[in-house]
């Protein structure tokens, strides 16, 4: 026993590189400062321009623009070899486009309201498609706050819910669509409560202030949204045959509970007898979607 103590063999250990730490240094570390340098240089550059006054305001809106594009040509460039880094590049460029079609729109005016409207909307495209290339969900969340900014961006003072409302109904449309194939329950929960935030500002607006609310209108925009994000919060776990989480249990739940308020608000001060119609067919939907879950 005692010589054996003396004979047993140590682990080997494998040297560590003395490499690695100038190799994180050299690839990793100085590049990702350079690019933050670059970045951080055009938008002095750009600023100095302004202020000196070299840019008029075509140049201004222009300059805007090209920097959104260069910081997603710079994305796409480095997309390999720094994906997470690249996407915040991206996300970047996506606000900088939104921005630069808001400042042409307004108070430069070089844009109609009906093609600064028509650009934004290619802008919200763009980055949901850039969010499922890079796999990211805060791409997707910068399209969804660019999207439901874009009536607020270019509003004129001259309401129609019916365009307002089909426009988010088709956004959201976009997201259940994204919903399908990812599992990102942040893009849900900011779809709906930028939905939520929209309808009951218009319901404010129309009811409470005008007098002058579009009963029919109001119920079936409200039902498509319900619909819609209905779908958007099982989609996902339908598809991939998964459970439910706390959260996505509270999503639905909730998205009912908002529902059934919103629509028995406007049943009621149009025609109060139909409450009891309502409640029976939202809780008959319910249960027809309710029994093959269950039994899934």
């Amino acid at each position: 026993v005692y010589e054996q103590s003396f004979t047993k063999t140590k682990p080997i250990t494998k040297p560590k590189k003395k490499t690695d730490f100038e190799k994180f240094i050299g690839e990793n570390l100085l590049n990702k400062i350079g690019i933050v340098i670059f970045v951080l240089a055009m938008i002095f550059f750009g600023k100095y321009a302004v202020d000196e006054g070299w840019l008029n305001d075509v140049a201004k809106v222009v300059s805007i623009i090209l920097i959104g594009g260069i910081l997603i040509g710079i994305a796409h460039w480095l997309r390999k070899n720094y994906k997470a880094f690249s996407s915040v590049l991206a996300g970047g460029g996506i606000a900088a486009l939104y921005i630069g079609i808001r400042v042409g729109y307004n108070p430069y005016h070089l844009f109609s309201n009906s093609s600064a409207f028509i650009i934004l909307v290619v802008v919200t495209i763009l980055a949901v498609l850039l969010s499922l290339a890079y796999d990211k969900q805060e791409l997707a969340v910068v399209a969804i706050f660019g999207g439901f900014a874009t009536p607020l961006l270019i509003r004129s003072g001259e309401g129609n819910y019916i365009i307002l409302f089909t426009y988010i109904l088709t956004l959201n449309i976009g997201m259940l669509v994204l919903s399908y194939y990812k599992k990102w329950n942040v893009v849900n929960f900011v779809a709906n409560f930028a939905t939520l935030i929209l309808y009951a500002a218009w319901i404010i607006d129309v009811h409470f202030d005008k007098n002058n609310l579009p009963h029919i209108g109001a119920l079936l925009f409200v039902s498509a949204f319900y619909l819609v994000f209905f779908l958007m919060n099982i989609i996902n776990n339908i598809k991939e045959n998964a459970k439910f989480t706390a959260f996505e249990f509270l999503m639905v739940v909730t998205n009912t509970f908002l529902y059934f308020w919103a629509g028995m608000f406007i049943i009621n001060d149009y025609q109060p007898n139909y409450n009891g119609l309502f409640t029976v067919s939202l809780a008959v939907f319910n249960f027809a979607f309710a029994f093959p879950l269950y039994k899934n």
